[in-house]
């Protein structure tokens, strides 16, 4: 430590050395208020944070909560749009199902009213029934109607309608018979009385007659049967009468599974020996043949060439096959001699050639011992010339376009192989 000797010497270093501390103590606590300043910053910018982080946590809460809300509320306003439009289609259909029910009730209770009001006046001033003038309708109209009722059932029940059906018809023809009779003859119409008889009378078959409508169109609509396919039934059944009944009668012949196109084209076959694919001038040449070999064949029969053993046909001769489609190339294999020959086909059921009689003057006599089986060599034959020969059988009515591969190999003597190829070409309807 220095020693003054001088006081002021000594005052002035004191007052110096009391500045370099004062100084000093400035200096720490500047640099202490800029360390709590700085902590004081520090933990002021965290708090920031944390409320910052607070304040967007409740804003994230905030919006899933109203995006809940909203898709709870569009969800909620979904539904009952979809409630809304499942009313409104529920009344449409309804309505729609409902309106023709309505319609027809309009339209078959103002003619039944009709003729309700003819009979009733037939009861009052006719009968003279006085009160039970009311049992008249209810006994002819109501009876029919009742019926009509009961078909309506058999018809859900898929039951037979034809008899209900002709009884109704029954019961409306005589309450119609009555109300233009009572018509004519009652003295309270005068003049008009042939117009307003004629006009009951119509009233009385007029319900009847669209609720017979109404059956049918039930009944094909129950069917599955499209409009296409009524439109070519009812043709059919106009334009060719005698076919289609023919056509109902084998279809009622055969079994259930035998189809109704099998069944008219099985009625052509049997009037025209072809097909209605077959142009009119063949179908009437064939109308012709058949014809003129039916008169043959009942020749026969009185002559006793033709006679039947076992369901076989004994005496009736082969017939010789030509193929009608010239315009077919024979292929190499075949010579042109044997492309022209005559195919002869040899049913199992029928006489072999040496069994038949050389004259049909002098018939001989026959065994009644079934015919032997032919045991020449089967035909070589292409494809081609087999397809031709099936074409023409099937066309005469000798072979069903539904026969069997076996029936097919048998009639055509021809290898199995070939037999089911043509079978196939039966069923996609290419050799018809």
């Amino acid at each position: 430590m220095t020693t003054y000797w001088d006081t002021k010497a000594a005052r002035t270093v004191a007052g110096a050395d009391a500045e370099t501390r004062l100084a000093e103590a400035e200096a720490t606590r500047a640099e202490t208020m800029l360390r709590v300043e700085a902590q004081r910053l520090a933990l002021q910018a965290q708090q920031t944070e944390q409320a910052d982080q607070a304040r967007a946590r409740r804003q994230e809460a905030q919006a899933k909560v109203r995006r809940e809300r909203r898709s709870e509320r569009d969800k909620r306003r979904k539904e009952r749009r979809q409630r809304r439009q499942q009313a409104i289609t529920t009344v449409a259909d309804a309505v729609s199902e409902r309106a023709p029910l309505l319609v027809g009730a309009v339209a078959m209770g103002a003619p039944i009213v009709i003729a309700w009001n003819g009979q009733l006046e037939f009861g009052q001033a006719v009968m003279h029934l006085g009160a039970l003038a009311v049992t008249v309708p209810i006994a002819l109209e109501g009876s029919a109607w009742y019926l009509a009722w009961l078909t309506h059932k058999a018809l859900q029940a898929d039951k037979p309608t034809a008899q209900l059906r002709v009884w109704t018809w029954l019961l409306a023809l005589t309450a119609a018979a009555m109300n233009v009779w009572h018509g004519i003859t009652g003295e309270a119409f005068g003049a008009d009385g042939l117009q307003v008889g004629i006009v009951r009378g119509l009233a009385s078959l007029l319900g009847v007659g669209l609720w017979e409508l109404t059956v049918m169109a039930r009944r094909q609509r129950n069917a599955g049967r499209s409009l296409a396919e009524l439109r070519t039934t009812l043709w059919r059944r106009l334009r060719y009468p005698r076919l289609s009944w023919q056509a109902a009668g084998i279809l009622a012949a055969r079994s259930p599974a035998y189809g109704a196109d099998d069944a008219w084209h099985a009625a052509w076959i049997d009037r025209y020996g072809i097909g209605p694919e077959a142009p009119r001038r063949e179908r009437r040449l064939a109308r012709r043949i058949i014809r003129r070999q039916a008169r043959m064949d009942r020749k026969a029969i009185k002559d006793g060439r033709l006679s039947m053993v076992g369901g076989l046909m004994i005496g009736r001769p082969i017939p010789i096959v030509v193929p009608a489609d010239r315009t077919v190339p024979a292929p190499a294999r075949v010579t042109p001699a044997a492309s022209i020959e005559a195919v002869r086909v040899d049913p199992p059921a029928r006489q072999s050639a040496k069994d038949r009689p050389k004259s049909i003057d002098r018939p001989s006599r026959r065994s009644i011992e079934p015919p032997r089986r032919d045991t020449s060599p089967a035909p070589r034959r292409s494809i081609d010339e087999h397809r031709q020969i099936l074409r023409l059988l099937i066309g005469q009515g000798d072979i069903s376009p539904h026969a069997t591969a076996e029936e097919i190999r048998t009639t055509l003597r021809c290898a199995p192989k070939t037999a089911a190829a043509l079978k196939d070409e039966l069923a996609k309807g290419v050799t018809v």
